[in-house]
């Protein structure tokens, strides 16, 4: 019995001593090791295309849902040229909503020669849902090494499908 139990209280002792001395009462010692720093938005992406849908939707719940969801397809991106961890970025704009969506993609060279840009969706209440099309702007940049550049901008139809 009085083994099991100098076990049990030699165990709790070092835990209790590991957590004290890695914890905040012994500033500057630490068990873990430092994370490698990522280097986002460096190297360097060469774009040679783009393809950006002429049309996005915002299709009308079903089921009497008062709310319009936003379908934007997605860009189409190739590339003469990918090193680093360059990033780009999706944006959709409609000014007559005071609306704008951006995503941002964190590439490397795993993508190989063509990427396909994604819009998160969202969602507009019927009350701010007024007319059967609007206009809008869709426009690819990139960050990279060289800095931050518009890649390629298009007008695009907003149509509201009920």
């Amino acid at each position: 019995m009085e083994q099991t139990r100098a076990v049990v209280i030699s165990v709790t002792v070092l835990m209790l001593g590991v957590t004290l001395l890695s914890g905040p009462l012994v500033p500057g010692v630490t068990l873990a090791a430092e994370p490698e720093p990522v280097a986002l938005e460096s190297g360097n992406a060469t774009v040679s295309a783009v393809e950006i849908p002429e049309r996005v939707t915002l299709q009308a719940g079903s089921y009497g849902a008062a709310s319009y969801y936003l379908n934007a397809p997605a860009v189409h991106v190739k590339f003469s040229n990918l090193a680093g961890q360059p990033t780009l970025v999706y944006e959709l704009t409609i000014e007559e909503l005071g609306y704008s969506r951006t995503t941002n993609h964190f590439l490397d060279e795993s993508a190989g020669n063509a990427y396909e840009l994604t819009l998160a969706s969202d969602t507009f209440t019927d009350a701010e849902i007024q007319r059967e099309q609007y206009n809008g702007t869709v426009t690819v940049s990139k960050r990279d090494g060289a800095g931050h550049s518009v890649v390629a901008t298009r007008n695009v139809t907003i149509a509201v499908v009920e």
